[in-house]
């Protein structure tokens, strides 16, 4: 699946915002100022006419968000969504109806996007019916059923209702749903994901072949990355309602260029052990939306994360003690379960153990006050001072990861300098590993 001519892009998204306030009820919003979800904020991408471009990223990272918003499913707080030239954030529901026939949805679940008490028949024909499609009913039944027909299913299946079908029968059905109205871009948000593999497959290809014949643009939504090789012209990676990167599929596989889309493809299955290469397991828990962190936002459980400009020993060392630093943070230090586990109250022991448990190097491997820092704020964690040992640590350990916003840049080769090879293919990544010009010790290393 390739993309189409060298025009401009179907859809061109710039700035998009979809916050979700949590002051639900009127007294709420009278007293006290209420925070908003980031679901999605700030999201840039384009879509050719014909190409197939994957969102992935974690549960909960904002994917499905952002594809209701494009399609003006969700309320757009901010942005521009451009399709076929126009700008149709904020379109009333009236004035979306001629865009509808032009962008279309496929839903995770097939079963809940479909109703149960009409016919196959009736689905597939109430969208022809709004839109104009089809000279009489007659006619437009005779188009659901070659729909059925262009999807792996029979034409007598117009008469079946939707519990009738095996899971992968429904997905075919809501597939038929989108194409009834001959849309130039669809939306397909976790498609197979319900599905058994050899189901999945079909749905694919299916999915492949459709595109092929129709020239549809399509957004592919999913978490799974083992399919993306398959279906994916160009990979966008969404964490926390942000893309860090987007890249052609291959480079991305081979290359990628942002810390968290390498962890990530560490994590799909390999069968072939000459292929595999070493997880990345990524500590920490997931920032909330409501209140993400400063700088980048991976940060925060990046593996990567690079040293001040004044740091005194190596990356590694600077990572080590970072991740002290975040455990503190975070609260998984435990003073009463260590001292528990020691069967003793005696705070120095209790020091011993934190850094023992909390350092994943050895004290002596970070320079002296690096050293000297882990151990005050082991002491005053060991004393129950949590407040004390948090900022501690915040002083000692500052990452320009954490405290400056990185920049879209393009793509380099692992293991170059940034100053070094450029990659052409059009990829970018917001990681100051990648900027040439980004404060503290850039160097991207195996």
């Amino acid at each position: 699946m390739s993309p189409g001519s060298g025009d401009d892009p179907l859809v061109q998204v710039h700035d998009l915002r979809k916050y979700y306030p949590q002051a639900d009820g009127v007294l709420d919003k009278l007293v006290g100022e209420s925070a908003d979800v980031k679901a999605v904020d700030g999201v840039d991408l384009t879509v050719d006419r014909g190409e197939t471009l994957a969102i992935v990223g974690e549960s909960g990272c904002g994917k499905s968000t952002l594809g209701r918003t494009l399609l003006n499913l969700e309320e757009v707080t901010g942005g521009s969504i451009v399709f076929g030239g126009d700008d149709v954030a904020g379109l009333s529901d009236r004035e979306m109806r001629p865009y509808r026939r032009r962008m279309q949805m496929i839903f995770q679940d097939p079963l809940a996007s479909l109703n149960p008490r009409q016919s196959v028949g009736s689905i597939l024909t109430a969208p022809m019916e709004v839109h104009g499609i089809g000279n009489d009913g007659a006619d437009r039944l005779e188009r659901a059923r070659d729909l059925l027909e262009r999807v792996g299913l029979e034409r007598g299946h117009v008469d079946r209702y939707p519990h009738q079908f095996s899971g992968g029968q429904q997905q075919r059905v809501a597939i038929a749903r989108a194409l009834t109205v001959e849309p130039e871009f669809i939306v397909a948000d976790e498609p197979t994901s319900a599905l058994d593999v050899s189901v999945q497959a079909q749905i694919l290809n299916l999915l492949g072949e459709l595109q092929e014949e129709l020239d549809i643009a399509l957004l592919f939504i999913t978490h799974d990355l083992s399919v993306v090789r398959q279906v994916a012209d160009r990979v966008a990676v969404m964490y926390l309602g942000e893309i860090v990167e987007t890249a052609p599929t291959k480079r991305l596989f081979a290359e990628p260029a942002h810390p968290y889309s390498a962890a990530l493809l560490s994590a799909v299955p390999r069968i072939d052990p000459e292929t595999r290469t070493d997880r990345t397991l990524l500590t920490g828990t997931v920032p909330s939306p409501i209140e993400p962190p400063t700088g980048c936002r991976f940060h925060t459980r990046c593996p990567a994360v690079i040293p001040p400009a004044e740091w005194g020993g190596d990356q590694p060392a600077f990572r080590a003690a970072f991740a002290f630093r975040n455990r503190l943070l975070d609260g998984e230090v435990d003073r009463d379960a260590a001292a528990a586990r020691l069967g003793t109250e005696d705070a120095e022991r209790i020091a011993t153990y934190i850094i023992e448990q909390s350092l994943p190097v050895d004290i002596d491997e970070l320079p002296a006050d690096a050293a000297e820092a882990v151990r005050e704020a082991a002491r005053l964690a060991a004393a129950g001072d949590d407040d004390a040992a948090s900022e501690r640590v915040s002083e000692a350990f500052v990452s320009p990861c954490e405290t400056d916003q990185p920049d879209r840049v393009p793509a380099i080769v692992p293991g170059s300098s940034a100053a070094d090879v450029v990659n052409a293919d059009g990829g970018w990544a917001t990681c100051h590993r990648n900027d040439p010009d980004a404060p503290g010790t850039a160097t991207i290393e195996e």
